[in-house]
């Protein structure tokens, strides 16, 4: 069980910075095996990205989305210098809940290419 307010699961993978992220999607997109785990956020006026496309036993990049019914949200949680990005209980969660926060991704090609992104 989760409560309100409790921290939930890392979202954990590689910091990158934006260039080398956008060439990573490139190749991830010819590989439709491989999937795409990227997750870029914003902490003090600087550009951050997560890139958690390879398996590492870590559960936070499996989280699924729902924008209409979220039940975490993201937060960005510091550790020393180092933004780290976590998933927090937006409401209290008996075990056996799907855990789903909402991507964040509006932008009109994403959708087009994902419409589940509406949901």
């Amino acid at each position: 069980d989760f409560s309100k307010g409790e921290f939930v699961v890392e979202y954990d993978g590689e910091m990158i910075d934006s260039e080398t992220a956008k060439d990573l999607e490139t190749k991830y997109s010819m590989d439709s095996s491989t999937g795409c785990f990227m997750y870029y956020f914003k902490h003090k006026g600087t550009q951050h990205c997560i890139d958690a496309t390879s398996e590492t036993g870590r559960f936070g990049r499996l989280v699924n989305h729902s924008r209409v019914s979220p039940n975490c949200f993201t937060q960005v949680f510091m550790l020393g210098n180092t933004p780290k990005l976590i998933l927090v209980a937006k409401m209290d969660m008996v075990a056996g809940t799907e855990v789903l926060y909402d991507y964040g991704d509006r932008k009109k090609e994403s959708v087009k290419a994902h419409p589940w992104l509406c949901l």
